[in-house]
């Protein structure tokens, strides 16, 4: 737990003094047509969390032959994130980017997706030679997952730190030692973060944006973990299960990007149509949708966890998904209506305009 402690420590030391620069430099996120929130908001979280992680990474696994490949590629993230902040890159540079650091990560960080198991119950789906490819293409698509997340205080630094505890437990069960370290020092470092960005009794709104930095590098390590725990040696997560860990970012962002093809828009293109804008829209406060999308994701990560322990099939868990995905693909045109019937049954009333 020595991990968990220092990337907290480490991240609340940094981020006061990153803050102070941020307005030195202009990496200050500042209220527009798409963003409501007040004043202009440093984004330095990314840079706090990424200077914890590469310091206690450095204590812990320096000696590791893992080690190097991962700081290559996460440091190209947290670069692009950062440019991306300041200056918005264009999406061909920043999706060439996240691939040579999917690229690196897959070929010299250990992680590299060869079986997705028995998927769809005609036997274990093998990789072979696409291999480096699919895991280039899932790693950048989770990093990309996290990063249309990040869009109300505390959000994706909450759905980090669920999935992150989720992949921590199946890193200690499969023996993967290496994983584990790496992702207490990563919920140390979203525990320190979101002192500063999550909406708590004393503090009324963040003060600390992640920015991309940040977004891109936690989905990108998140990514690179759970391909080390469902290809360990021994008592593997299965694929099928680990989709249900990252259920709410890669259902929100697979099905607004369908909505917007077949809308005739660019899947790419900026927009208020991510889960927690429908869940706003419907008439819930910040602090109900956060908690809200926050206790889904819980559920659903018990659900592939217990599903891997009680011995279910790998297709029982992978159709069992897309089931799940279907019903909210369709039902989130409708989810207003129903929300505000769910709100209530909860007792939470609608704000007045």
């Amino acid at each position: 737990m020595l991990q968990l402690i220092f990337g907290l420590i480490l991240t609340v030391l940094a981020t006061p003094i990153l803050v102070r620069a941020a307005h030195r430099y202009n990496l200050l996120d500042r209220p527009d047509e798409r963003k409501h929130h007040q004043g202009a908001i440093p984004v330095v979280g990314g840079l706090a969390m990424a200077f914890a992680i590469a310091v206690v990474a450095a204590w812990q696994l320096a000696d590791s032959e893992i080690f190097w490949g991962l700081f290559v590629s996460v440091s190209m993230i947290v670069i692009v994130g950062v440019l991306d902040d300041r200056n918005e890159l264009p999406v061909k540079v920043r999706f060439l980017m996240q691939g040579a650091a999917g690229l690196i990560v897959s070929l010299y960080a250990g992680a590299q997706l060869t079986s997705l198991g028995n998927l769809v119950g005609t036997g274990p789906v093998l990789l072979g030679v696409m291999a480096v490819p699919f895991t280039v293409f899932a790693t950048v698509g989770v990093a990309n997952a996290f990063n249309l997340s990040d869009g109300m205080d505390g959000l994706a630094g909450g759905l980090a730190m669920i999935t992150a505890a989720f992949l921590a437990v199946a890193a200690y069960l499969s023996g993967s030692s290496e994983t584990l370290v790496l992702l207490l020092i990563l919920s140390g470092a979203l525990a320190g973060f979101l002192c500063f960005n999550m909406r708590l009794p004393w503090q009324c709104h963040a003060k600390v944006f992640m920015g991309d930095s940040g977004s891109l590098m936690l989905g990108f390590l998140l990514a690179w973990a759970v391909v080390r725990v469902t290809q360990a040696d021994t008592n593997a997560l299965p694929p099928a299960a680990a989709l249900w860990f990252f259920a709410i970012p890669l259902m929100d962002t697979v099905s607004l990007m369908l909505r917007r093809m077949l809308r005739g828009r660019s899947p790419f293109q900026h927009g208020r149509d991510h889960l927690h804008h429908i869940l706003s829209r419907a008439g819930y406060t910040d602090a109900q949708v956060v908690w809200t999308i926050h206790f889904a994701a819980v559920f659903f990560g018990l659900v592939g966890f217990h599903g891997w322990r009680a011995g279910l099939a790998d297709a029982t868990l992978f159709y069992g998904f897309l089931s799940v995905f279907v019903v909210y693909f369709f039902g989130v045109e409708h989810a207003g209506r129903l929300l505000r019937l769910f709100g209530r049954t909860l007792g939470w009333s609608r704000p007045q305009a």
